[in-house]
């Protein structure tokens, strides 16, 4: 039996009620309807705050995710390519060529000043910009 259908079908008095137990029971009544509305609403937030925490969690893993191949990339790339430079200046130094030698030793220097972190957040922005539709890696 649902209680919500029983109390509802209670019928109202036109006479004011003056009797202290039907005024407690009526209290009863009303707070009982507050506290299931209340609950109902208290519920819903609940579910709200679930799948805003659920799409949050999904785009923080999509943004790793993203920025774990970008880096991954990105250093392989730059090793080896650092790699590529100590093998010229290697070469430069064995045969004396100085202009080898500060044309590699700048192409270093500039290569380790330039920051892969800056790059991926660029990166992400592009993935959130709707105006980019292609992100190469």
């Amino acid at each position: 039996m649902d209680i919500k259908k029983v109390i509802t079908k209670i019928p109202k008095s036109p006479l004011p009620i003056s009797n202290p137990a039907v005024l407690a029971f009526n209290n009863l009544v009303n707070a009982w309807k507050e506290c299931s509305i209340i609950s109902e609403q208290e519920q819903t937030k609940r579910e709200d705050i679930r799948a805003y925490r659920d799409i949050n969690v999904k785009a923080i893993e999509e943004n790793s995710a993203i920025l774990k191949l970008y880096l991954e990339k990105t250093f392989a790339e730059r090793a080896y390519t650092i790699q590529e430079m100590f093998d010229r200046l290697d070469k430069g130094l064995e045969s004396g060529n100085t202009e080898v030698i500060a044309l590699t030793i700048g192409a270093i220097v500039d290569i380790t000043k330039q920051s892969p972190l800056t790059a991926a957040k660029e990166l992400i922005a592009n993935y959130h910009n709707p105006n980019v539709t292609m992100i190469e890696i």
